[in-house]
């Protein structure tokens, strides 16, 4: 068995009432609530967590988060101007990762972004205390390591690979304002990064219980198009999305060739300007048909496991494609796109250019 250790920064906690919790977090502190649009007030968060602070504590917010590196420091510099001792971000990725990187932007002003973007390590230095809410569950950054910011004065991007909440609060009912489609998203987005950690797991126990996971989160989708309002199944995929990021699966890997997914994913995003929920559940069967020329029986592995597709990879990845669809999600991409590009982009994968461009077309609706 290949060496491995189980990460466990993160406190993970399911709360259906978290009122309770909150205002044991933030008892005695000056607390600020970072938050993006309004859905936190339709889904009962902003109250929850303004009350809770405001009965044993202070309470500030900042709206809008994003990661644009600006909205980044200009919550870096309320925080400091505050005084607070206690953060917590309540949204979807990017309000998390935008959350984090305020928790420790506080303490390392001066060269953030030479954590982000130069290569150094924030892994166990100094932040903020933390807390992080998912209201948009997929993305699992309330459980994982990375942040991502962009600057959008100089276009550059960047992983800050190494902060970490100190709890981590899950919360179905705080799902309920999703629509349909992005509750399929939500569901889908779980699936396929739950998918990347175990495609190729050779640790019996990581790899089976991946598979379990993916099932679950599968069943849940399947539950929340009929009953939407099904917290049970919520809480499902809020779990599948925290233990996708977690660093408990694919302990076995000794090839991360599937993580090449993401930077794959990011062409849709430049070509198409697709989001990442479309970009990466769009990509992802036709991905595993491509790379299957590299690693078949891994992929063919997969495919059978999660999913009982016993034919061959391409009539599997055309199964999965209809499955996606019948979940409700779009899994084309409409629009010219100038893949003549695809070359100039900074990736990061053993797929060939013919096999990218190819891999392109086939999300183009003909």
């Amino acid at each position: 068995m290949k060496d491995f250790a189980l990460r466990n920064d993160t406190r993970l906690v399911f709360r259906n009432d978290p009122r309770e919790q909150l205002e044991q977090v933030t008892r005695g502190r000056k607390t600020l609530f970072v938050y993006g649009g309004g859905s936190v007030k339709k889904n009962g968060c902003y109250d929850d967590v303004k009350k809770a602070a405001e009965s044993g504590g202070t309470f500030f917010e900042y709206a809008g988060a994003s990661r644009e590196l600006k909205r980044i420091r200009e919550g870096i510099r309320l925080a400091e101007e505050k005084g607070v001792d206690l953060i917590i971000g309540a949204g979807g990725a990017s309000v998390m990762d935008c959350t984090k990187l305020i928790a420790f932007g506080v303490c390392h002003q001066e060269d953030l972004w030479d954590y982000i973007g130069g290569g150094k390590n924030p892994y166990g230095l100094k932040k903020v205390p933390l807390v992080l809410i998912p209201t948009y569950p997929s993305s699992g950054s309330e459980f994982g390591l990375g942040a991502v910011a962009e600057d959008t004065d100089t276009g550059r991007f960047g992983t800050a690979y190494g902060i970490t909440a100190d709890l981590a609060l899950l919360t179905p009912k705080y799902s309920l304002s999703l629509n349909a489609e992005m509750t399929a998203y939500s569901a889908l987005v779980t699936l396929v990064q739950l998918s990347a950690s175990t495609i190729g797991d050779t640790n019996p126990v990581s790899y089976d219980a991946g598979i379990s996971i993916i099932r679950n989160v599968l069943q849940a989708a399947r539950i929340l198009q009929k009953d939407p309002e099904n917290t049970d199944a919520r809480g499902t995929v809020l779990l599948g999305a925290s233990l996708s990021t977690s660093g408990w699966l694919g302990i076995g890997k000794t090839d991360n060739y599937i993580y090449d997914l993401y930077d794959v994913e990011f062409i849709p995003e430049v070509l198409y300007q697709a989001s990442y929920r479309k970009s990466l559940t769009t990509i992802f069967p036709r991905f595993l048909k491509a790379m299957a020329a590299h690693h078949e029986a891994d992929i063919r592995k997969y495919l059978q496991d999660a999913f009982g597709f016993a034919g061959s990879v391409e009539e599997s990845t055309r199964c999965l494609i209809s499955l996606f669809e019948e979940l409700g999600v779009d899994m084309y991409f409409d629009g010219e796109a100038d893949t003549d590009r695809i070359p100039d982009l900074d990736l990061k994968t053993e797929l060939t250019a013919e096999e990218l461009q190819k891999l392109i077309d086939d999300c183009q609706r003909s």
